[in-house]
């Protein structure tokens, strides 16, 4: 159900409170972005499920319409993503997202942080997934182009070139990044003092909660997660 993906936000927010406080302070301690290739990563955060789980999932839903408030996207999330930071409360054992998440298999971290900006543009925007979010924002783009999400993908580079300013590669990024972090800390408390829009993230904004465009995109985490099942859960 949609309430899965709502109580990943609610994980979230406990897990970030620090990030955001009232007078929209950016945590200048962020000084890490999670990435695809990570040096601790490991299959210890697979959670265990019957091995007929996924195709019990398959049976249940195959024959319905894809009604984009209830669907096996929701019942998939529950089990790969919602239970593993339910399990994993990273931030009781002072622990940092990054962390947490680069502990975890590439495809679980792509996942995760898809489900994250799923979450947090629907429930704000863009904006709100790069303020609540600071640690996904480049492995976000990644993701995206690992599900074949090419105009999302087109789009939302647009929109980091805006809010970081602009760069050629991801490791140009990076690079930028740890060459200056005080001039992406002043960049990023600018847009926060303001809450200022980005006009370019208006483009995904325009259609990101349409229809098909939703199908799509849950169906296209959906197919990932079938396609890489021993990268997500173990079975019994």
């Amino acid at each position: 159900m949609k309430t899965g993906i709502i109580i990943v936000v609610l994980i979230l927010v406990v897990g970030f409170f620090v990030l955001k406080n009232k007078s929209n302070k950016v945590n200048n301690e962020m000084t890490e972005f999670v990435r695809l290739e990570s040096q601790t990563e490991s299959t210890e955060h697979l959670p265990l499920l019957p091995e007929n789980w996924i195709s019990e999932i398959e049976q249940k839903w195959n024959d319905k319409e894809w009604d984009i408030y209830d669907n096996a996207h929701y019942d998939i999330c529950e089990k790969v993503c919602n239970e593993v930071y339910s399990t994993n409360k990273y931030w009781e054992m002072n622990q940092t997202h990054a962390d947490f998440l680069n502990e975890l298999t590439k495809e679980q971290r792509i996942y995760f942080t898809l489900i994250n900006f799923e979450s947090q543009v629907n429930n704000g925007g863009v904006y709100q997934f790069l303020f609540n979010n600071p640690d996904l924002p480049i492995i976000a783009l990644q993701g995206m182009k690992e599900i074949e999400m090419s105009k999302l993908a087109k789009d939302y580079e647009i929109v980091l070139k805006e809010y970081f300013g602009n760069f050629n590669t991801i490791q140009e990024l990076y690079s930028k990044f740890q060459n200056d972090k005080s001039d992406w800390y002043k960049r990023a408390q600018a847009f926060a003092d303001g809450y200022k829009e980005l006009p370019s993230a208006e483009k995904i904004e325009d259609y990101f909660y349409e229809e098909n465009f939703v199908k799509t995109y849950q169906q296209n985490l959906t197919n990932y997660v079938k396609e890489n099942r021993n990268k997500f859960y173990r079975t019994e």
